[in-house]
């Protein structure tokens, strides 16, 4: 039997607060490389034993001139959405109640200051997307409040409907590039896309059998779907080009659940369930794991660092092996939600307990 989640996630009532666990669940098989207690990464396929990145390696600059203080941007009532900061602002959803259109979209300024609502009452919490020049908002039912299925945000912060979006797949989960809108139809777990300024769906990748799809990400070639095999009790990642309608081949097979999937230049960086932080290889595969003590399935990166929850701590790790900083303590409960967790040039945010925070770099 597989289960399917959509990309919002499913709805869990704790007390008095409403949370989203959006969860990308699974298991899996052989690990090309993991980091041992003792320091040495284990080639486990292969039996040999490799030397870990050595700790000597030149340390990236400290964030915050090594003193870092999280400022609160805003109160988020109700359950936590992934968050985007993008221009001047942060953006950010979530819902006040179980009830259908209770959900709502917010802005805040990165400076601080008084939220902007941008749009009340929907049926499901907007989901926030970029490519890093432009950023969007996808409404999966935007009903009567003037937003349209894909809505592009504005230098201002306003939200303007992009026409002739198809909304079929709208229970679909979504990436973007520079170009397109990616979903991955969870009915058979192939990919489609369409221009993000308008047109019909086109099939990018053939389905994957078998298995339940969690995440979907895209570089300038390829197409990477986290799924899951119930059956085996493994969680993949699968492989193929975005061109040529092919199909996706098993790309990295882990144990554990793998969540939290994103990706830089040369590398995918991604979470299990069980505490890991890991990075693949985009060329071979090949995985190390990079920390063993998370307690949260966010990860973020940017073109120095990756950022983790590790316990009770923000922590931003160099990926030169110079070293990890304590960014910030982070109050409990947390949600265990992905994506919670964002990064840009400007600095560091996180959801937390129905509040927005960053750390300024």
């Amino acid at each position: 039997m597989t289960k399917h989640e959509d990309g919002l996630g499913t709805l869990s009532h704790s007390v008095s607060a409403l949370f989203l666990a959006a969860v990308l669940s699974g298991c899996g098989a052989e690990v090309e490389r993991a980091e041992s207690a003792d320091g040495l990464a284990l080639a486990t396929n292969l039996g040999e034993v490799l030397p870990a990145p050595s700790a000597a390696a030149a340390s990236c600059t400290p964030l915050c001139n090594g003193s870092c203080t999280p400022v609160q941007l805003a109160q988020a009532s109700g359950l936590d959405q992934p968050i985007l900061p993008f221009g001047e602002n942060v953006y950010f959803s979530g819902a006040i109640t179980y009830e259908a259109s209770y959900s709502f979209a917010n802005r805040v300024s990165k400076q601080g200051g008084s939220s902007v609502q941008l749009a009340q009452r929907l049926q499901r919490p907007p989901l926030f997307l970029s490519n890093g020049t432009s950023a969007y908002a996808l409404v999966r039912y935007p009903g009567s409040s003037g937003l349209g299925h894909l809505n592009q945000i504005g230098p201002l912060g306003n939200l303007t409907p992009v026409p002739g979006i198809d909304s079929s797949r709208s229970l679909s989960i979504p990436t973007v590039d520079a170009t397109k809108l990616y979903v991955l139809d969870l009915s058979n777990e192939s990919v489609w896309s369409t221009p993000l300024t308008g047109g019909s769906w086109t099939q990018a990748t053939r389905p994957i059998a078998n298995v339940a799809g969690r995440s979907v990400r895209v570089d300038s070639t390829h197409v990477y779907i986290v799924a899951d095999d119930v059956a085996k009790n493994q969680s993949i990642v699968w492989k193929a080009p975005k061109q040529n309608l092919a199909t996706p081949t098993k790309f990295v097979t882990l144990p554990g659940s793998i969540v939290s999937l994103t990706l830089d230049d040369t590398d995918l960086y991604f979470a299990d369930r069980a505490g890991g932080i890991f990075k693949a290889s985009k060329s071979s595969g090949a995985v190390t794991r990079l920390a063993s003590t998370a307690t949260d399935l966010s990860i973020a990166v940017d073109a120095e660092r990756y950022y983790w929850f590790n316990g009770s701590a923000l922590t931003a790790t160099c990926k030169n092996g110079g070293g990890s900083q304590v960014l910030a303590t982070v109050s409990t409960p947390q949600t265990r939600t992905p994506e919670i967790l964002s990064v840009d040039a400007e600095g560091v945010y996180w959801r937390n307990s129905g509040q927005v925070w960053k750390v300024a770099k």
